[in-house]
């Protein structure tokens, strides 16, 4: 993976680069060294409730903080990271209550600051003073009961205004004026006060696609019909639009981005600037490169290869009738097309059938195939793929299909799989038990563990780095790490995904490179650079691969 080692030197090159006039200046009241909320937010996140960014029309805008726990008038509201006092008033919002921001000093020289809003004083508990230092867990008041509203704790964070209220609400993107989307940045600072951290970058709207980086560093991300580039730690270099919701995204060589609507417009941006527009037909399905040939999926199954200005270079014909003539009957459905940087696989749906074909690069046909049931499949780093279909797991290779195992109990329909440089598979199967197993090259079962959440409506992304750590990501942004020894749950790491309204599932990533560096994207605002080596610990250096 020659761009993730390249993201990732890149990321270890900003972490161990800051300048001296980055470094922490005088912080009167010390160095923040951990973060957390300021009250207990589960039923907050149970609910998937998010309005940072929402727009309420009584007030005229979008809000810039999250209003969180309703009706528990009196609840002690706590600071959510050492700091010093700027702002205190119990009657800072006036009927809307009391106010009080704390200044927050972290360890690469940035001040944030968390407003607490709608709070009151009691009998036993008041506002912190103007200049006070305060520590994590230091009471500030108390939750408030607003006139226009149920009690509830109004929470910011923001980069400016220490010593001002604030307006609560604006016309534009409060993350692109100065404020933070709460969770997001205390999820972030937690990863980043781990010695596990090297580096992120922030978006300012969610992705609706993965990201895409380019060799350059700059990260691409796709939201709806807009293209937006970015560069560490979060700074937005350049913006674009095409003419609908864009379905595919992939990057070249040279900073070159090639995005794919949904109405088959093909749109190649170079440093953020129009290079070439072209149309391709076809079904909607994630758009694919090898080396400078850009894949597409073509009606019925067919393959085609573009260069990136537009130029045909191969087709590959339909594996399926493209239309039936009867309308009862339901068209070909994409079920999945994946690239393992040499070879293209397409699973077709058609009728009853899933019809398997693989292609090389340059558009011959290596191996067709139909399943029973929906396959689901993954490249064999050491040459080959894997598929999952029903019970039977096959490894297809040379041009042969051969059964490898019977997998039991019965894999769900969101069973996912992935291997390592052995031959290892790892599955995760979807089932009521919600099980996690390996098997060796030879479809023995090496071990089964139970998965540590209960089966949800979307699978984790799994990944494996150098064969010793298998890693998944899950819908809510929790990323775990497993021993491939015996499945042991090592260490579980948390980026915010986003509420009901704003997370976006398929936009999420996980990448992992052979040194165990890890890209985990949450498909929502912050992807990050981690040190498997560091989350792996004692299992990776007792690891032995054989």
């Amino acid at each position: 993976m020659p761009q993730l080692y390249r993201l990732i030197c890149l990321f270890l090159l900003l972490a161990t680069s800051v300048p001296a006039s980055a470094q922490p200046p005088h912080a009167p009241c010390g160095v923040v060294d951990a973060i957390e909320y300021p009250i207990d937010i589960s039923d907050t996140l149970r609910r998937g409730s998010d309005d940072f960014a929402l727009y309420r029309a009584r007030f005229g805008g979008n809000h810039v903080g999250i209003d969180i726990g309703f009706e528990r008038l009196g609840e002690p509201v706590y600071a959510a990271a050492r700091g010093r006092v700027t702002y205190a008033d119990p009657e800072g919002w006036d009927t809307e209550k009391g106010v009080v921001i704390v200044e927050h000093i972290f360890p690469d020289g940035s001040t944030a600051y968390s407003l607490y809003g709608h709070m009151e004083e009691t009998e036993t508990t008041f506002f912190p003073l103007v200049n006070q230092c305060v520590e994590p867990g230091d009471v500030v008041g108390t939750i408030g009961a607003p006139s226009r509203g149920l009690p509830h704790l109004h929470y910011e964070i923001r980069g400016f205004m220490p010593g001002d209220g604030g307006p609560g609400y604006v016309t534009g993107n409060p993350a692109q004026a100065g404020w933070f989307h709460p969770l997001d940045f205390t999820e972030l600072w937690r990863l980043r006060l781990s010695p596990a951290y090297i580096g992120s970058v922030t978006f300012s709207s969610a992705p609706t696609l993965p990201p895409v980086i380019l060799d350059s560093g700059v990260f691409v991300v796709a939201s709806g019909n807009r293209l937006e580039g970015y560069v560490v730690p979060g700074t937005s270099l350049w913006r674009s639009t095409t003419d609908g919701v864009i379905t595919g995204l992939v990057g070249l060589p040279g900073d070159r981005v090639v995005a794919r609507t949904r109405s088959g417009q093909m749109v190649m941006l170079q440093g953020g600037r129009y290079a070439a527009v072209w149309s391709v037909s076809g079904p909607e399905a994630p758009l694919l490169a090898i080396g400078e040939a850009l894949i597409v999926l073509t009606d019925g199954g067919g393959v085609a290869a573009y260069m990136s200005g537009g130029e045909r270079l191969w087709a590959v014909s339909p594996q399926t009738a493209v239309v039936s003539a009867d309308p009862e009957e339901r068209p070909p459905r994409v079920i999945s097309f994946q690239t393992n940087g040499s070879e293209v696989a397409a699973v077709v749906q058609a009728g009853d059938e899933y019809h398997w074909r693989l292609v090389d690069s340059s558009g011959e046909i290596l191996y067709e195939t139909v399943f029973r049931d929906s396959p689901v499949t993954a490249p064999i780093p050491s040459g080959g793929w894997l598929a999952l279909d029903g019970t039977t797991l096959y490894r297809i290779h040379d041009g042969q299909r051969e059964a490898l195992a019977t997998i039991s109990p019965t894999p769900g329909r969101w069973a996912r799989l992935t291997a390592d440089v052995t031959g290892n598979a790892y599955l995760y199967l979807g089932d009521a038990g919600a099980s996690l197993l390996a098997l060796d090259a030879a479809g023995d079962v090496l071990w089964r563990v139970r998965y540590p959440i209960p089966v949800g409506v979307l699978p984790p992304l799994v990944a494996v780095g150098g064969g010793c750590l298998l890693y998944t990501l899950d819908v809510d942004g929790m990323l775990n790490v497993f021993s491939t020894t015996d499945g042991a749950l090592i260490d579980q790491r948390k980026l915010y995904a986003g509420g009901d309204r704003n997370g976006s599932p398929p936009a999420r990533m996980l990448q992992v490179d052979e040194f165990e560096r890890v890209l985990v994207g949450s498909g929502f605002l912050t992807t990050a650079a981690l040190d498997g080596a560091v989350l792996g610990g004692e299992a990776l250096s007792q690891c032995r691969l054989g």
